[in-house]
């Protein structure tokens, strides 16, 4: 990587985790729908199957050399207990693990996230309901200093690590814990399902710096989302949904829809071929494909630089890529759909 842009790309990874003015938002995907336990805690254990795996990667590259951002999630959730009397009573987990990774390796944000939840019918067949949602978790951010290069070290034969940085004041930011909490409403009827929640994490702002200054904080994070799916007909399905996010003065939305083909008979687990396109406001429109056989979903996009970021330095190239494993066990027959 050039050592110049390295080293831009440094700067600008620490305003965005601790400067007072730069505020950053945490890591969102664009497939926000197949990263659920990072939308809303009372997701764990929602949907048709006993337990899924979801594995997602995103990857931003950015231009003229400037290195690349890798988002990593693996998350796994399901249900838990059953109410023996009503079974669509239930108490879901999870276990999360995120990362941020950049720089060759230099910089790594991790967190680790554990959640419980609790649905609860409001009707004998399940066609109302509400979830509540409650995680702890764990995050450090890590930054190796090594493997970075600063102006102090150029000399006439190019950089020297081996020189002194004249830097005292960095530092790997605390480690730090935090929690979440979420709720969700949902109506479903035989043919179409409704819902809609609100979730929140680090309610309290923390202190997260690599400067040593107390004054910069990681601010509170709150996500409102809603989808619905709807069968059109016997083989086509319609989905859309919605996350808005607001965070200490960075406010974004994404928004979108999707159409699946069901090319088989099968009706606990039908074969499915999905093809969306989402936009988030003033930033990206977002292809989506995706593809469901039996207990395995795969997804990808590729986000398509619009209004002001299409014109802003050092462009991202951002793609991402969804994996999810269900259980084969399934507790009905709902709509096939990528987030459930």
């Amino acid at each position: 990587m050039n050592k110049i842009y390295k080293c831009i790309f440094l700067v600008t990874v620490i305003l965005s985790i601790t400067g007072p003015c730069l505020y950053a938002q945490d890591p969102i995907f664009s497939q926000f729908f197949s990263s659920p336990l990072n939308i809303n805690p009372a997701l764990a254990g929602n949907g048709e199957a006993d337990w899924r795996l979801v594995m997602n990667q995103r990857n931003q590259t950015i231009s003229n050399g400037g290195g690349s951002l890798n988002t990593t999630s693996v998350s796994l959730d399901g249900k838990l207990f059953r109410q023996k009397v009503n079974t669509n009573n239930y108490i879901g987990g999870g276990l999360m693990f995120l990362q941020d990774a950049g720089l060759g390796g230099a910089y790594k944000s991790n967190s680790f996230q554990a959640i419980l939840s609790s649905h609860v019918s409001l009707d004998g067949e399940d066609n109302q309901g509400l979830s509540l949602g409650l995680g702890a978790a764990y995050a450090n951010t890590l930054l190796d200093f090594t493997q970075l290069t600063f102006g102090q070290q150029l000399s006439s034969s190019g950089f020297n690590r081996s020189l002194p940085t004249n830097e005292p004041s960095l530092s790997n930011p605390q480690p730090y814990y935090f929690l979440s909490a979420g709720l969700t409403y949902t109506y479903s009827s035989e043919y179409s399902n409704f819902d809609i929640g609100l979730a929140g994490y680090r309610f309290l702002k923390t202190i997260r710096t690599a400067l040593n200054d107390p004054s910069q904080v990681d601010p509170p994070r709150y996500n409102l989302h809603a989808d619905y799916q709807a069968y059109i007909n016997d083989r086509n399905v319609f989905e859309a949904n919605g996350i808005y996010v607001f965070q200490n003065g960075i406010n974004t939305y994404t928004a979108g829809v999707n159409f699946g083909r069901i090319l088989d008979d099968a009706e606990a687990a039908p074969t499915v071929l999905n093809l969306g396109l989402w936009y988030r406001g003033d930033e990206a429109v977002i292809p989506y494909f995706g593809f469901m056989y039996k207990s395995l979903q795969v997804g990808l996009t590729y986000d398509m630089n619009v209004g002001s970021s299409k014109n802003a330095v050092g462009t991202l190239k951002t793609f991402e890529f969804s994996l999810i494993f269900r259980s084969p066990k399934r507790s009905g027959h709902g709509l096939p759909c990528p987030w459930k």
